[in-house]
């Protein structure tokens, strides 16, 4: 992420620094609350956006603020790739640390929250359309503890003995916890938990639609053709891909946000445009079908297939 300051060495008030780069009140309110906490941070933050290099313990001070006053920051810091982090984004706590409303308020954590909106919208689609053929069975790779999948099957699906889904990722606390979710919502008949690698998994019966959602965003467009060559390999005849990946309008629109995540907490996105996307579904053999994006068009959702559809 590359910040323009023009060689700045002022030091700004909060009020200067906000109106001189147009961010909004949601980071006006976050700066004015750690002013009033802790003003060294304040300006540690501002010089740090500014580019001015920061020494070790002015580093560590800042990150450890951001640790200890943050559960959104604390997870992320841990592992930018746990399902923790979105989890955490698609339900809001009664009151949240100050810190963690930013995110809650930004126009990137919004974008999380829509995403998974729209993805579960796409779900039931293209679900209904595969169920004009027959059963359906989906495979939500890398899907964290599932959520999208126990939603839609529990307000659509879970009386239809036609459509079964089987999520995959490695981490067994998520797992564990899409078990109860699935559960609670009474759709743990529908859906089998695997604790595994997609990228090895061997399939008894290979899928109708396949979800990746936030897998891509981090890696280089080579690795996303590997990742979704891996993803075709497990469709059956006729089935179809679902996959996200970020968009550069959330660095233009919400670059105070990523600066966070990436500087301060050491979660960096790959974004790509979805021409970009489109071209990492044609080398991975893949024919593009459609794409849809969040409210915000922070998220790009692509739709391939091996095959041109109809829908």
């Amino acid at each position: 992420m590359s910040i323009n300051t023009d060689g700045d060495s002022k030091v700004y008030s909060v009020e200067e620094f906000v109106e001189k780069f147009g961010f909004d009140k949601c980071a006006f309110d976050l700066l004015k609350f750690i002013e009033s906490d802790n003003s060294k941070i304040k300006d540690l933050l501002i010089s740090k956006y500014l580019g001015t290099a920061l020494s070790a313990e002015e580093e560590e001070e800042l990150l450890e603020y951001f640790i200890n006053n943050s559960v959104f920051s604390s997870a992320t810091v841990a592992n930018p790739a746990t399902s923790v982090v979105t989890e955490f984004l698609y339900a809001t706590p009664k009151i949240p640390l100050p810190i963690d409303q930013y995110f809650f308020e930004s126009a990137g954590g919004k974008a999380i929250h829509s995403r998974i909106t729209r993805v579960e919208e796409n779900i039931h689609l293209l679900t209904d359309e595969f169920l004009k053929k027959g059963n359906v069975l989906i495979g939500n790779l890398g899907g964290g503890p599932g959520r999208d999948l126990i939603d839609v099957f529990s307000k659509y699906y879970k009386n239809n003995d036609n459509v079964a889904a089987i999520n995959i990722d490695r981490d067994r606390n998520a797992n564990l916890r899409g078990k109860r979710m699935a559960e609670a919502a009474g759709v743990q008949h529908k859906i089998e938990f695997a604790e595994a690698s997609f990228m090895k998994y061997k399939p008894k019966q290979k899928f109708d639609i396949i979800i990746l959602v936030g897998v891509l965003c981090s890696l280089p467009p080579d690795a996303c053709v590997f990742v979704l060559r891996q993803a075709r390999s497990l469709l059956a005849k006729g089935g179809c891909v679902m996959a996200s990946n970020v968009s550069p309008k959330m660095l233009k629109d919400d670059p105070f946000t990523y600066f966070i995540m990436e500087k301060i907490t050491n979660w960096h996105l790959i974004f790509k445009e979805e021409e970009l996307l489109k071209d990492i579904f044609k080398k991975s053999g893949l024919i593009w079908q459609k794409s849809f994006s969040d409210d915000y068009g922070f998220h790009f959702m692509g739709i391939g297939s091996q095959k041109l559809l109809s829908f």
